[in-house]
């Protein structure tokens, strides 16, 4: 079986490849990858700026391929299952890297007086560092929260309002309509906003207790 030039296999193809990739079937392991990379690598460079980061996603994506395909349904599009895995697989990394995304003491420097005495942080630009700090740790506690809603609400979150995607392509990439895209942002930021305001209420609570 070659490679397609469109990237494409017709059905019976498919179904050929379906049934050794079930089989545990090497071969099939690498007609998949010599026909769908291309296509999975494109819908991974939508999600990066960088080649290096793209690779890596399609590399996660094509390991959740041959773990779960014998939960692939034979009658469903393995196009549209590889296009999902891929995009689970973008989202899962942009997840772990915003979370990693913390401020570092070393980007700040101490600044002193002519006596020697420390008059306060700041960063290269002149900012205050305690309230960069004090901001930083306010948009930690908000992306944490998002990362714990439902999956479907979390992705149009964070792609709609962290990555600033159009509605047109957050629809593209999580394979759902724009109305879909329009009423799962909606229900995300109102969940977002119920979380936070008990919150704030919970925190508000405690301190009456601890006074």
């Amino acid at each position: 079986m070659k490679k397609n030039p469109s990237g494409n296999l017709d059905k019976n193809e498919e179904k050929e490849l379906i049934s050794g990739l079930m089989c545990n079937n090497h071969l099939s392991y690498e007609i998949l990858v010599r026909n769908y990379s291309d296509k999975m690598y494109a819908v991974a460079r939508r999600f990066f700026s960088t080649n290096d980061d793209a690779q890596e996603c399609l590399q996660k994506a094509f390991i959740q391929v041959f773990k779960h395909i014998s939960a692939f349904k034979k009658d469903s599009s393995l196009t549209t299952w590889l296009h999902r895995i891929t995009v689970n697989e973008a989202l899962m990394i942009i997840r772990q890297k915003k979370r990693q995304n913390t401020a570092s003491l070393e980007e700040f420097s101490q600044h002193y007086n002519e006596h020697g005495e420390r008059t306060v942080f700041t960063d290269n630009s002149g900012s205050n560092v305690e309230i960069a700090f004090e901001k930083g740790e306010i948009q930690r506690s908000i992306n944490d929260i998002i990362y714990q809603l439902p999956d479907k609400y979390c992705n149009v979150i964070l792609l709609r309002d962290i990555q600033e995607r159009s509605i047109k392509e957050t629809a593209a990439m999580l394979v759902i309509s724009e109305a879909a895209v329009k009423t799962q942002l909606h229900r995300a930021r109102l969940l977002l906003k119920e979380i936070l305001e008990q919150q704030d209420k919970d925190s508000l609570e405690n301190n009456w207790k601890v006074n």
